[in-house]
């Protein structure tokens, strides 16, 4: 399967499945193309100082959201810059369902997020979708990110849409719509 369809089917499983079952799904998958020493070596990265800084700059933006109103939280990481973040702040929101994802480029404002170098390094090692090995380490990596992003993010009341997405994906992924 090529990793976009992977990426499409990740949006369902966001919205019907629990954070622990997909990042079992994945670390079963990068296990399965990769191998279990590569699965293995990126799940024992320690996330907690990642999640930390996640955790201040979303507080932090969510404070913006309020004083501006905004409709939409879109988190975006950037896999070719060690995994440099942001969150941008959106006036408008589209739903999923009208596949029209330029709302997200049009934003208010903007808050640096943390970078994790980690992902980044092992990401470079073996690029995008090169073969399986490298689809399932993508993958793995995506999934570890967004299952942090979306587990600081459901810690904390938020009452509009919650976005995230790595530089330039079509379509981003929605954690709450």
């Amino acid at each position: 399967m090529e990793i976009y369809q992977y990426l499409d089917q990740i949006q369902t499983e966001l919205l019907n499945h629990s954070w622990k079952e997909i990042e079992i799904k994945y670390y079963e998958l990068c296990s399965e193309l990769a191998g279990k020493e590569q699965a293995q070596r990126i799940r024992d990265i320690d996330l907690n100082a990642f999640q930390s800084e996640l955790n201040e700059a979303l507080c932090t933006s969510l404070h913006i959201v309020d004083q501006n109103s905004a409709a939409a939280l879109y988190f975006e990481y950037d896999m070719d810059n060690d995994w440099q973040s942001s969150f941008f702040i959106c006036n408008d929101y589209t739903m999923r369902s009208e596949e029209d994802d330029d709302w997200a480029s049009d934003w208010i404002s903007s808050v640096k997020g943390p970078d994790l170098k980690e992902f980044a390094k092992i990401y470079a090692e073996n690029g995008f979708d090169y073969n399986e090995e490298a689809i399932g380490i993508t993958l793995y990596l995506i999934i570890k990110t967004v299952v942090v992003f979306g587990k600081v993010a459901e810690s904390i009341e938020i009452n509009i849409p919650v976005c995230i997405g790595f530089h330039d994906q079509d379509p981003i992924m929605r954690i709450r719509e």
